[in-house]
């Protein structure tokens, strides 16, 4: 796949490189009834990432097989008029035990995650559903966290707590060891007028006293004083994350939104996109996304996967 690799980016091709190795992840896919959603799939599988279980109108996938050139009559094809029933059978697949991890194909977000947050039938553990990007940054020499750019708008407190948590867990999972977690604000000093910046003080004496458990934790902090080492100095920050930061923490969706795009479009990153605290991975991925995003996706969710869920099993 030549023009795959031209793509590639080092952090996201050691991932690749730690999955490959892997039991292939059983996921549920659900509703890849066009090209761009069934292609990901279809490459993750090729790559030993991934056993799909297609989920959908039979008809509509194999249209999208054919426009696409692929043979998918190798994999395992699930009927569902709807997208709402697709989403409930991928739910009941994980239930089972027959799947997981689940990838969104050709639905709204809504529609995906309606079904898992059944407080009977759902797949919640006890955590909020939060999202995380695991970017690949040109330039930066780790892999760079950044949430919550997708699911909890406005997050209070309780909340950013969970974001942090399930940003941490994922980063150990992927290899870094103690994550340095910077949670942003305008400002790196505590603020009152700037509710932000308290609730990144608060998140970093939780995780001081244990609240916050696997990373290393500091806030407020400015994103030039996140991320470079001379920003910081020049400020008078003296931490273990400032100018460090592993994981990037914003104080709501529209500013985490707004950087991982600028880090996609600007900075020419790519964004491997996961829902956690669901009783498996959700693999999230754009229609813009690239093959080595919706692979490193899929790659981040096995690595996952197999160092918390898989390893109870």
């Amino acid at each position: 796949m030549p023009g795959l690799i031209s793509q590639r980016h080092r952090h996201f091709e050691k991932l690749l490189e730690k999955a490959e190795p892997l039991p292939d992840l059983v996921t549920a896919v659900v509703c890849p009834e066009e090209p761009v959603s069934l292609d990901g799939a279809i490459l993750a599988a090729e790559h030993k990432i991934i056993e799909p279980l297609l989920i959908g109108h039979p008809e509509k996938i194999m249209a999208a097989a054919k426009e696409l050139g692929r043979d998918v009559t190798k994999f395992e094809i699930l009927p569902a008029e709807t997208a709402r029933d697709a989403a409930r059978m991928a739910v009941e697949l994980v239930n089972e035990g027959r799947a997981g991890a689940v990838m969104k194909g050709h639905l709204h977000t809504d529609a995906l995650l309606k079904p898992m947050l059944d407080k009977t039938t759902g797949l919640r553990v006890g955590k909020r559903f939060t999202h995380v990007f695991v970017m690949d940054v040109p330039g930066v020499v780790h892999p760079l966290i950044v949430t919550d750019a997708a699911i909890n708008i406005a997050p209070d407190l309780e909340t950013k707590v969970h974001i942090v948590q399930n940003a941490i867990d994922v980063a150990i999972s992927i290899g870094i060891e103690v994550p340095k977690v910077g949670v942003l604000s305008a400002v790196e000093t505590v603020t009152p007028a700037i509710p932000s910046s308290l609730d990144a003080a608060l998140l970093s004496k939780m995780a001081e006293r244990g609240q916050i458990k696997g990373g290393d934790v500091d806030g407020p902090l400015a994103m030039d004083n996140a991320v470079d080492l001379g920003a910081a100095r020049t400020k008078g920050i003296r931490s273990n994350v400032a100018g460090r930061a592993e994981v990037l923490v914003a104080p709501g969706i529209d500013s985490a939104n707004m950087l991982a795009k600028q880090l996609a479009y600007i900075s020419h990153a790519e964004g491997a996109g996961l829902v956690l605290g669901a009783k498996v991975p959700v693999i999230l991925n754009s229609r813009s996304d690239s093959g080595m995003a919706r692979l490193a996706s899929c790659a981040v969710a096995s690595i996952h996967y197999h160092r918390t869920v898989g390893s109870q099993l």
